[in-house]
């Protein structure tokens, strides 16, 4: 009765714990504990029944209570088998209850008894672990079909969300035609695309939207043979406005063809653009170097026996002037302006093209001869030269023009063109303005020119350059004042070139800034070695006056040689002021601060030479050789050259006369008020190799000049006979030579 109460409590507790399974009030942990626990509790509670029956029943009586104990075992499997922790729980204290039942039982075969139970024991744990692999992999794959259903449903969902939302709102849309070709269940986004509504595009024929084309001649074909294709592009008109389509399509099972549509009228328009930036240059609508080579290419393929093609290569004449002193805007007009211009003048049918910056061609394709082109480039001067209006100003700029004629279509292009430019810098060489047949003499003048670009570009580092000096002398004393520094280049090959050989391609190439920068650095490296009272002058070419380091340069260059700034004299052009003059006297300021003299070359030649003169206030002013060259027979340059000396001492400035061969120069030069002169009358330019040198040029030379302009003027002043003078005096007195 104990052990049926005990039994009886048992099941309740398990009854009481499946119903608070039930309602979810344990957690999963203290749920698997639980069902551990009286798993346990029933195996020990049928184990104990075996134990008290083997000693105190019958042994028949003990045989059916070991079957009833042996049936009792194999309940775990069915009571507990999804769960082989509590089926163990239940079945361990249960097979040691029956062994220790054996054991204790009078029967003979105890022990057999005891081998049977062990072994049908392990038989169960055996069942109960293939049972749990095989409940576990049953879930799992249950899981994992659920979890695809459930992947499905939602994809499902998306799709259908996507679908809605991609006719609704996208830029694409779907579209699909019957067996006939005809619209079937437009959307209303295609509607939009067509310009239409919904129930008027109905029952349309599809190939009827679009435009006549070869691509519409294949998606024709794809209709009626029912095939399906992609990224197909059609044209048509909405609203008398083109448009591009990109159509691609499948064929469903009912027979319909079933895609999708994608208006790429923007893509289509911006390839457009890109392909006519790529051709044409934006800023005058011409076409640029690309589109005319081409153009060029085949047009020379195409020309027969006798036809000849002419380029014409075109550049204005001082274009950067007007960038650098009304402005880029400014330029930009006038380029669009010539471009117009250009193109009225050009031949009828031919090509205006512009190369860039301010180079322009024109391709004159089957030319009726060599006439016809050089009308065409006298017609494009002549109109050039004539005034432009822009914004109110008046500008003026003119053209050179290289001509290079093609015969037959064995004619390289890259040669024409070539020649052409070659022909473009021979008319720019000889005057500007006007135009220039290539001849084969000029492909020599170019190498010669690339040759000596090459050998420049290594004539600083090989230290081929050499500085020498021409003296300023008083006019008043006659000492040497100054000295004015003259690069020279001592050409391996070449021997001494002179500055007008190199410094123009100096300037072109660039290479003018790092030559002017060297030319500073040794000029004043070689002041520290004459007397106190004596300065030295060099020029400053445009390019370095936009140097960002000048004034650093200059100020290191000062510093290391030890010397006083105002022994340094710069000398720049009216021509260099006018370009981005507020820049310019902004440096020049600076410079002068620092101690630097400043000196106005050229004096005269300019444009604006007193609104210089009151806008920054120089040193020295150095009048040009052309007022000197004329003095002795030109009212009107005697009359220039006193009032400027005349303002300059007003001023405060030096003036200094360049050019002086002749003594009776220096007289009327004297006469006017000049403070210096420079010339051959007084010495060539002179080089000096060393400090001594320096010093024995600057005694000899003070010494020399001093001598004769003493002999010079009492000459002059004592009608003494010339011819009575020393050779080298007389012909001082007559040409200057010496």
């Amino acid at each position: 009765m104990c052990w049926a109460a005990m039994v009886l409590c048992l099941a309740i507790l398990r009854v009481a714990h499946s119903m608070a399974g039930l309602r979810d009030t344990l957690s999963l942990t203290s749920h698997k504990r639980l069902i551990n626990i009286m798993a346990f509790a029933n195996g020990l509670a049928w184990g104990l029944l075996m134990v008290f029956g083997a000693r105190y029943i019958q042994p028949l009586d003990f045989a059916l209570l070991a079957m009833l104990t042996g049936g009792m075992m194999g309940a775990a499997i069915i009571s507990y088998g999804p769960l082989p922790s509590a089926a163990l729980s239940y079945l361990v204290p249960l097979t040691v209850s029956c062994v220790t039942a054996w054991l204790l039982s009078p029967l003979p075969l105890a022990f057999q008894g005891v081998a049977l139970i062990l072994c049908y024991a392990a038989v169960l744990t055996r069942t109960i672990l293939a049972n749990r692999d095989i409940f576990v992999a049953k879930v799992e794959s249950e899981l994992a079909l659920q979890e695809k259903a459930n992947a499905l449903r939602e994809s499902s969902e998306t799709v259908q969300l996507l679908l809605n939302d991609y006719e609704a709102q996208s830029a694409d849309w779907l579209w699909s035609v019957d067996e006939d070709g005809a619209i079937a269940a437009p959307c209303g986004r295609f509607a939009d695309a067509c310009g239409r509504d919904v129930a008027g595009l109905e029952g349309v024929q599809f190939i009827s939207l679009f435009d006549v084309s070869t691509s519409r001649d294949t998606l024709a074909r794809y209709l009626d043979l029912r095939e399906g294709f992609r990224d197909l592009i059609v044209q048509l008109t909405v609203a008398d406005e083109p448009k591009w389509w990109r159509l691609s399509a499948r064929t469903r099972a009912d027979g319909r063809l079933h895609g999708v549509a994608s208006d790429i009228t923007v893509e289509k328009r911006a390839e457009a653009k890109v392909s006519y930036m790529a051709h044409y240059c934006a800023l005058t609508d011409l076409a640029n170097r690309f589109l005319f080579n081409e153009t060029l290419t085949r047009s020379i393929k195409r020309l027969d026996e006798g036809e000849v093609a002419a380029v014409l290569c075109l550049d204005l004449d001082q274009f950067k002037s007007v960038n650098d002193t009304l402005g880029h805007p400014i330029g930009d007009k006038l380029l669009c302006e010539v471009a117009r211009r250009i193109e009225l003048a050009a031949c009828e049918g031919a090509m205006v093209a512009r190369l860039g910056g301010d180079e322009f061609a024109v391709l004159i394709d089957k030319a009726m001869g060599i006439e016809e082109v050089e009308a065409c480039a006298l017609r494009i001067i002549q109109t050039i030269d004539q005034p432009f209006v822009l914004e109110g100003m008046q500008v003026m700029t003119s053209t050179s023009i290289g001509i290079a004629i093609g015969l037959g279509h064995e004619t390289m292009p890259a040669d024409l063109m070539k020649k052409a430019d070659l022909a473009l810098y021979s008319a720019k060489a000889n005057g500007r303005n006007r135009f220039a047949h290539f001849e084969p003499g000029m492909d020599e003048v170019a190498r010669e020119r690339r040759e000596l670009e090459m050998d420049l570009r290594t004539a600083l580092a090989g230290n081929e350059f050499v500085l020498y000096y021409q003296p300023l002398v008083s006019v008043q004393s006659g000492d040497t004042a100054g000295y004015e520094a003259l690069i020279r280049w001592n050409h391996p090959t070449r021997g001494l070139v002179m500055p007008s050989a190199f410094i123009p391609l100096a300037e072109e190439t660039g290479l003018v800034v790092q030559i002017g920068e060297w030319v500073l650095r040794e000029a004043v490296a070689q002041l520290k070695h004459w007397p106190e009272d004596v300065r030295v002058s060099v020029n400053l070419s445009p390019a370095q006056m936009r140097s960002a380091n000048l004034i650093p340069m200059i100020v290191n260059a000062v510093a290391n040689a030890g010397i006083n700034p105002d022994r340094l004299e710069l000398e720049i052009t009216e021509t260099m002021l006018m370009q981005d003059s507020e820049a310019n006297i902004a440096v020049l300021r600076k410079l002068h601060d620092f101690g630097v003299r400043i000196a106005l070359d050229d004096f005269g030649t300019g444009y604006s030479s007193l609104n210089y003169l009151r806008s920054f206030p120089f040193d020295k002013i150095k009048i040009d050789r052309c007022f000197v060259e004329s003095i002795e027979y030109n009212a009107e340059s005697r009359a220039i050259i006193r009032a400027i000396t005349e303002l300059a001492g007003k001023l405060g400035m030096v003036t200094t006369a360049e050019g002086v061969e002749t003594p009776h120069q220096f007289e009327r030069l004297r006469q006017k008020g000049c403070t210096q002169v420079q010339g051959y009358l007084f010495s060539h330019p002179v080089a000096v190799n060393n400090a001594d040198d320096h010093y024995r040029l600057s005694k000899s030379s003070v010494e020399k000049i001093s001598s004769r302009h003493d002999k010079i003027e009492d000459i002059l002043q004592n009608n003494i006979d010339p011819e009575s003078q020393p050779d080298s005096l007389r012909r001082v007195m007559r040409d200057g030579s010496a």
